[in-house]
């Protein structure tokens, strides 16, 4: 993975990204994240670094570095290699349409999908250059879409993702915000954790925006629509930031001895999972009102939580994918 040649203080989501593999892998691997055709079967590909993960039905889809994609079909006991992926960059997110359509992002302005449940990508035309890295990516059922990334880089699609076209959420600085991680709250609302402590939020699914300034100064990682209606983002340093109005005014926590969070997920009981760096793991039963932090003794960094219909926690993390078993 290479390392993206800019320095920014303090550090934000996509230098976390595109540097991770850098705790792990020799420098020999470290060269340029060329995308020079399909992605290899690696037998320790199932133990590198995954970046996203998400639930297809019965199915989870994982993916990571070198165009790797990862998938169970027994609720994360065993995973295997995709078919066929047509690009070897750092894949940084997957989002699951349906049961069967996938959609994934990564480094070089990378668009992917896939039509049977990840097993085989196919690649979308993208207007994204190959110094860009796009960081989450979204597609409604009707079609309606957006991808976005670094240096407020935003794709947007009324297709279905057939063609995607360049679109600036906001004008001058503002618009330039590294764009983290796309979430939505009912049939409208789409929001986007971003940097500098913002949360953009958009009340038309995506025609047009408003940053909002959150109590916090850093940036914001990832974020989740609660079942009671609150909405949460979380990012550098135990950091997390709760709404109750829609996003318009924020509260603000911090989780004493936690790392940056980088996901969150819930369980259809309510409760709330955080993960993030250090083996970072947190949970809430009141909609993160009241925080407890549980760190993973490995200290492996989780990068993304999915809950599995046993109620056991899937994660993703720089040395594969494992499930915690255990989770009150």
């Amino acid at each position: 993975m290479a390392a993206i040649m800019m320095t920014i203080d303090p550090p934000n989501r996509r230098q976390w990204l595109a540097c991770a593999g850098a705790l792990l892998l020799p420098a020999a691997v470290l060269a340029a994240d060329a995308d020079s055709g399909a992605a290899r079967k690696r037998p320790l590909a199932v133990k590198g670094l995954c970046l996203d993960l998400t639930r297809a039905a019965e199915r989870l889809v994982a993916v990571g570095e070198r165009g790797h994609v990862l998938l169970s079909d027994d609720q994360g006991v065993q995973w295997r290699q995709a078919t066929a992926v047509p690009s070897r960059v750092t894949l940084t997110a997957v989002h699951a349409l349906d049961a069967r359509t996938l959609w994934a992002v990564g480094h070089g302005g990378t668009i992917l999908r896939s039509a049977d449940a990840g097993e085989n990508w196919r690649r979308a035309p993208s207007p994204a250059e190959a110094g860009d890295v796009l960081l989450s990516i979204r597609v409604e059922a009707d079609g309606t879409g957006l991808a976005v990334g670094g240096f407020g880089l935003a794709l947007r699609t009324r297709d279905g993702g057939a063609t995607w076209t360049r679109q600036a959420l906001l004008p001058g600085e503002a618009g330039e915000r590294h764009l983290n991680r796309i979430f939505v709250a009912g049939a409208s609302k789409w929001l986007i954790a971003a940097e500098s402590g913002h949360v953009m939020l958009s009340d038309d699914r995506g025609e047009h925006w408003q940053a909002v300034k959150t109590p916090y100064a850093g940036s914001l990682w990832s974020g989740l629509a609660l079942a009671d209606g609150a909405l949460l983002a979380c990012g550098m340093r135990g950091n997390l930031v709760r709404s109750g109005d829609g996003g318009r005014s924020w509260t603000h926590q911090a989780v004493a001895g936690a790392g940056s969070f980088t996901g969150a997920a819930q369980r259809a009981d309510g409760l709330l999972a955080l993960v993030g760096v250090d083996g970072t793991l947190v949970t809430s039963r009141d909609g993160g009102a009241t925080l407890k932090l549980r760190p993973q003794d490995d200290r492996t960094t989780l990068t993304a939580a999915v809950f599995l219909p046993s109620g056991a926690l899937a994660v993703a993390s720089a040395a594969g994918v494992h499930v915690v078993k255990t989770i009150a």
